[in-house]
Order: C-alpha cells, then structure tokens, then sequence
C-alpha cells in the first residue's frame, strides 16, 4: 500500500519513493533521575508520540500535535538523524526519509521529547529494513546508538524497553539497561506546565563538584530505590526518591515547586521528583492512592498559585513497538 494511512495525515510525492510501503511505531514519555538516579535512572510513561517512515528521494517531515509549531517549515528533524544511524549502521544505501509525527509527548518539559523522536526513528527505520531488506539491529545496538544519539541512556533506555530501567554506560560506549523485577508499582501523576526548560538550561544550574556526604547520599537512595520497587515497601521508597544531587539546584527555575512539593506532601504523596531535568514535576503515590483525588488537589493549588499547566495520572508502560506495516 501506499503512505499513508496514519490518521488524517498524508504525504504527497510526485516522487517513485511515494509508492514505497511505511512502517508507523508508537513510542513512550519517559521521566529520567527518579529523584537520585541522575542520569542512570528512567521510568516509560503512558504518553505516546507516534511516527510514520518510509525511504524517500529526499528528507520530508510533517507534524501534528506537540512541537507542530516549532517543526514547521523544517524537511529534517531528530527523528530522521537517528534512521540514518540506524540505516548506516546496517550498511544500507544512502536514502532520504519521509517521516510523519504525531506528538503527544511534551517538547522541552522533561518528559524525553528527545528521545521519543531518537528511538521512534531508529526504530522505525529498523523495522522497514527488518521487513523490505531482510537486515536488522538487534535490541542492544539499538540501545548503543540511541545513548551515542542523546549523549546517555536515561531516558532513550525505556522509551526502547518500557518500564522501570536502570541504566549505565561503559568507557567505550557501551550501553547497559536493565528492568527489574517490581512488586507493585506506585500510581504516578505529573504536573506539565506550560513553561519550557531546556537540558542545557537545567545542567547549567548544576555544581561542578559534589561532597562525598552528598555523593553517598544518593549512592545509597538509588540502590534502595530500586530494592524498595522489587519489596513493595512503600516507607522505603518514599525515602528513596530523596536527592541531594540535582534537584535542589534545579528548583529556582520551576516554577511551582515549592508550592506543588508541598501540596503532595499534605495530600499523602510518598514523594515528590523533578520528570528529568524538569520543569515537569513526578509524584509518587501509594498503589492504593486516590489519583483522581490528588489530581483535583494539585490542580486545586496550581490555580491558587496561578501556575498554567495540566496535572494528570500517568501508567507505567512497555517501551517503543512496531504499531503496523503498511
């Protein structure tokens, strides 16, 4: 079949790559750190961005929903320079790609925009090879590139594997992530407000040098973090998300926080984590929470504060898979 069949969204060529069958894959939000985890822990979110590829003459790119405006008028995009690793990667022709995006993830807001559109390109550039050249990366090349794509593996680890990663990479470049086993995971919601906050932004309020008090620390919550997931005790974890290495840094530039931490505290949250760097705020919630209620509570102060921004619950999921060959 032609492209495309994603929705309303369509591609016209007058080009012979316009006959060439599309792969769409869908791909999740990520929330990195986890509180002490920086940049070693990541957690696959229930927001998805989908994206539609095929090989074409030259680079072409549409999008729809999150970022629309900020993509507009671009042929190229982050997507497309992760398909062409990928494609390199395989020893394939040199090609030009026409990508489709339909966003929901956030842009700027600490919720791995980045690595959904890294990871959506890379795999979907993958599966059209798997399906019409016969050749494909495995899963753990997968991963080797994305990390050499966004610079670490926090946030591309579960947006390819899906739910709670732990995350690390070696001298040479290898990447390593593994999911744990979880009891039960805690409910989450999020609080994405309207103000954008680039990476670059966030790491620049970050000290150059930490003490040794501080480094062990959040040596000791991020490895309790990820006992008290597997135990399912929820005293354990809310002193694991405690951190002492970014957020306090970070807090100045979201706006709200202050305010929102303690709003969750008084509302029962077990914590409370910047989504990345930020400005996205994670709560932690007992399994056995009220999340419509808490929603309604921090939306509730959000306006008191006159903070503009959405709260909302948000699952643990799998990570990026193929939706259809079309």
């Amino acid at each position: 079949m032609n492209p495309s069949k994603f929705g309303e969204m369509s591609f016209f060529y007058s080009s012979e790559s316009a006959s060439l069958p599309s792969v769409i894959v869908e791909v999740p939000a990520t929330s990195a750190n986890c509180g002490p985890g920086f940049d070693c822990l990541g957690v696959a979110l229930s927001l998805f961005n989908r994206l539609e590829l095929w090989p074409a003459e030259a680079d072409e790119l549409r999008a729809e929903g999150e970022g629309e405006v900020a993509l507009q008028g671009q042929s190229t995009s982050l997507a497309h320079r992760a398909a062409r690793a990928a494609w390199e990667e395989l020893g394939l022709p040199p090609t030009g790609f026409a990508i489709s995006m339909r966003n929901v993830v956030p842009f700027a807001r600490g919720l791995g925009s980045s690595s959904a559109a890294i990871v959506g390109g890379l795999v979907a550039a993958n599966e059209w090879a798997r399906a019409h050249r016969g050749v494909s990366l495995s899963d753990a090349q997968l991963l080797d590139l994305a990390t050499r794509i966004e610079g670490h593996p926090d946030n591309v680890a579960p947006a390819l594997k899906g739910s709670f990663c732990v995350c690390a990479t070696r001298e040479d470049g290898k990447a390593f992530a593994l999911t744990p086993q979880v009891s039960q995971y805690p409910r989450f919601v999020v609080w994405i407000p309207e103000v954008e906050l680039s990476t670059e932004k966030a790491r620049g309020a970050l000290p150059a040098t930490y003490s040794r008090a501080d480094c062990v620390f959040n040596l000791s919550r991020t490895a309790l973090l990820v006992a008290a997931l597997s135990t399912g005790d929820s005293e354990a974890l809310a002193e694991s998300v405690r951190d002492r290495v970014h957020q306090d840094y970070r807090a100045p530039l979201v706006p709200g926080w202050d305010a929102l931490n303690e709003a969750a505290r008084q509302l029962g949250a077990l914590g409370t984590t910047l989504s990345g760097a930020g400005p996205t705020i994670l709560f932690w919630l007992g399994a056995e929470a009220d999340a419509p209620a808490f929603v309604t509570g921090i939306e509730a102060v959000a306006r008191q504060q006159e903070l503009v921004g959405r709260a909302l619950e948000v699952t643990v999921v799998g990570g990026a898979r193929l939706v259809e060959e079309l």
